[in-house]
């Protein structure tokens, strides 16, 4: 007898319809903040353009797929859409979790200082080695899926299965060429998972003790730049985090409903596990990221100067009475004056 564990379609719908809004919403800010730079102040450089517009682009497409999974179990007109957005929603999580673990990389390369010389030829052509790195995951990833579907089609066209280890002999090669790869898929992950942890890691030793060295030396050290690179670690520890349970969970799913004949884990669920890690990806993107943050401090302080709040000005001056502590602090060393 099968226990078949799922959310209801209300939970569901209650769950992943907000954060289905916020992360859309969201994402397109970031990727319009992306097409669209400031025209004053310091802008992004490649390789982090890229890895950037990587990620907003893998979360926009999961948020387009979602709608499309759901319609398609819900209305059951056919399992093959429902295969289809679901090979689309994992080439695009696996490329996303990928994607991130390089942006770490890059952000520990640009902060450690490196001695040895493999890493200081990275960091000397650390954008051909990422992109050259991210066109080979996808192509991988790529591969992976299409294997992976054509052998589920495969199976449900033919109504065929397994039994006591025989199959027919046309599907061999597939059913072979889909477990190795699926071997070979997660050895793959845990190697990302490890990179990943090693260099966030890294780089959040090196400048606790940078940080101690200096404070111990009376030295002073770069105040303005410091916080960015402790906020860009601890996100990146964050995304680390939420990478090992994503794909615990992936991995008990993916065990459970291939193997046990007892357990089976429904769609609804798994969908939602998705969602909140596209959510958690999306926060760390915001809060880690200056480009996304200082756009959307500038877009909240013009709408509050179209509403007349905070801000009231008369003859060009701004009256420090009528502001918040935040902006009184801002208002401290630089005059602001309207012409």
């Amino acid at each position: 007898m099968e226990n078949h564990i799922d959310l209801g379609e209300h939970t569901f719908m209650l769950i992943n319809g907000p954060l289905f809004f916020i992360n859309l919403t969201a994402n397109i800010f970031y990727a319009c903040c992306l097409v669209f730079p400031p025209r004053s102040g310091q802008r992004l450089a490649q390789p982090l353009t890229t890895l950037l517009g990587y990620l907003v682009w893998c979360s926009v497409m999961y948020c387009v797929a979602l709608p499309l999974m759901f319609w398609a179990l819900k209305e059951g007109k056919s399992y093959y859409i429902f295969l289809l957005s679901w090979a689309i929603v994992l080439y695009i999580m696996h490329c996303s979790m990928t994607c991130y673990v390089w942006l770490n990389f890059f952000f520990y390369i640009q902060i450690v200082p490196v001695r040895r010389a493999p890493l200081i030829w990275i960091k000397r052509n650390v954008k051909s080695v990422i992109y050259g790195a991210l066109l080979l995951e996808a192509m991988f990833v790529f591969y992976s899926s299409a294997v992976n579907i054509a052998y589920i089609v495969s199976h449900m066209s033919s109504g065929l299965t397994c039994f006591n280890g025989t199959c027919p002999t046309y599907r061999i090669p597939l059913v072979f060429s889909n477990t190795a790869f699926d071997i070979i898929f997660r050895v793959h992950i845990l190697l990302c998972m490890c990179f990943m942890t090693v260099s966030s890691v890294s780089t959040a030793h090196y400048l606790c003790r940078h940080m101690r060295n200096m404070a111990q030396s009376g030295s002073p050290f770069n105040t303005r730049r410091r916080p960015g690179q402790m906020r860009i670690t601890i996100t990146g520890l964050s995304q680390g985090v939420l990478y090992f349970l994503y794909e615990t969970y992936y991995l008990l799913y993916s065990l459970t409903n291939s193997y046990s004949q007892h357990i089976l884990l429904g769609p609804w669920i798994c969908f939602t596990v998705t969602t909140l890690y596209i959510s958690g990806t999306t926060f760390n993107l915001g809060v880690g990221q200056v480009i996304f943050r200082q756009r959307a401090v500038h877009i909240w302080m013009a709408l509050k100067a179209m509403c007349h709040i905070g801000l009231v000005t008369n003859g060009g001056e701004v009256h420090a009475s009528q502001l918040t502590l935040g902006e009184i602090a801002t208002t401290q060393t630089v005059s602001v004056k309207m012409s």
